[in-house]
């Protein structure tokens, strides 16, 4: 009964520290761009903090990893939190002399931030037994609902904070929820200093498996479908999402009318979670690739019927979803297609890719969005899904699947 409650009590910690930092990235993607627009130089560049935050991400998750690994990973989401709350400092510093620059790097530094907290679903799952890894996981997901509720609606009432500098209280309010979150995780239980990556905790295969050359890799149609269908999915959602608050203020909806519809949009991201893993094992990852490429469809559908509350709404909803079925779908099979000894190799080179079309895309939302408009910017999407479609279609008539222990 003691070791159970004690259970409870880890993961009831871990899941609200989660929801913590969940409520400050939602709302750092529902403000950025509303906040860059009052102090950028052109309206083109409004989204350019939030292609910082993905920067940051991508830079930080190498060094990341290998210090956690080397002094703890408790000590390491410390450390990301310490620089994050810099990194809020800053933005608010930013926002009252109205310099757009350092309000950027500011931007830059939350994204390292990421690059530390994103592990933490790691960390909760080594913090129990091996048979109640999936519970630590599921208890991790929970937390992204009340986070969707809440991060769009702590944008709102920091809007208006201080009168006379807008969006500055969304950044004191971060600066409380990171402060909350380093305190949150000093309760947490300390780990060994081997951190697991989530390829190794769902598979204990032997390391001593032949590594094969990168040219084999290059050849491999499954792990391009992969890479396409999470890269693809994961950059129109961040430029549909970072446009979106812009986009409705720019058709006179007001900040509450974004964040309500930004807050429907999260809850599409991370419900379908509860599901998507029985559907890919029901469908298999290359169907699942293409159901999430089809609800990716009905969001271009959705958002030319117009551009009032409704439309906006259910286009971000779904605009969740397919991205749900498209990054479960391409993770699920990027894992079936290397040994274990080449997974480092392998997962740089994705998360590289991803990363750098998620830059490109959340860097060009602003741009596009302001010339041609939130109804074309939507149509941008078609050309990438089709492209996603032949190539899934493709591996799947060619039978070319890679599955690695077959090799």
């Amino acid at each position: 009964m003691n070791s159970f409650l004690n259970k409870i009590k880890i993961l009831g910690i871990f899941s609200i520290t989660q929801t913590v930092f969940q409520i400050g990235t939602v709302m750092i993607m529902a403000v950025s761009a509303l906040a860059g627009q009052t102090i950028s130089p052109s309206p083109e560049s409004a989204s350019l903090p939030v292609s910082f935050v993905i920067l940051g991400t991508l830079i930080g998750l190498v060094p990341a990893s290998r210090f956690m690994k080397r002094q703890g990973s408790k000590y390491g989401l410390l450390l990301g939190t310490i620089i994050g709350i810099f990194g809020a400092i800053l933005a608010a510093y930013a926002i009252w002399e109205k310099s757009f620059i350092l309000f950027s790097i500011a931007h830059l530094l939350f994204g390292l931030h990421q690059s530390f907290i994103q592990y933490l679903r790691f960390v909760a799952m080594e913090s129990v037994p091996t048979h109640d890894r999936a519970s630590a996981l599921s208890w991790i997901l929970i937390a992204g609902i009340p986070a969707a509720f809440l991060g769009p609606l702590a944008g709102l009432q920091g809007k208006e904070l201080f009168p006379t500098s807008l969006f500055l209280g969304c950044y004191f309010i971060l600066i409380v929820s990171l402060s909350l979150q380093f305190l949150l995780i000093t309760f947490l239980p300390s780990p060994s200093k081997r951190f697991t990556t989530e390829h190794e905790l769902e598979h204990q295969e032997s390391e001593r498996e032949k590594v094969r050359p990168f040219s084999y890799h290059v050849r491999n149609l499954g792990l391009w479908v992969s890479i396409l269908s999470t890269s693809f999915g994961f950059g129109l959602m961040a430029m549909l999402m970072t446009a979106v608050p812009v986009a409705m203020k720019s058709h006179g909806h007001e900040m509450h009318s974004s964040t309500l519809v930004l807050q429907w949009h999260v809850l599409g991201m991370y419900i379908p979670s509860f599901f998507s893993g029985v559907l890919v094992r029901k469908m298999t990852a290359p169907y699942l690739i293409l159901m999430g490429v089809f609800v990716m469809g009905l969001e271009v559908v959705s958002a030319i019927q117009g551009t009032e509350f409704l439309p906006f709404a259910f286009a971000l909803i779904l605009l969740g979803i397919g991205w749900n079925f498209m990054y479960v779908g391409g993770t699920n099979l990027l894992v079936e297609q290397y040994h274990p000894a080449e997974k480092n190799t392998i997962q740089a080179v994705n998360d590289t890719i991803v990363y750098s079309i998620a830059i490109l895309s959340t860097y060009s939302a602003g741009y596009l969005e302001h010339k041609i408009g939130w109804l074309s910017l939507n149509l941008v999407s078609i050309p990438f899904l089709v492209f996603v479609s032949i190539v899934t279609f493709y591996f799947i008539i060619t039978k070319r699947k890679v599955i690695p222990h077959g090799s």
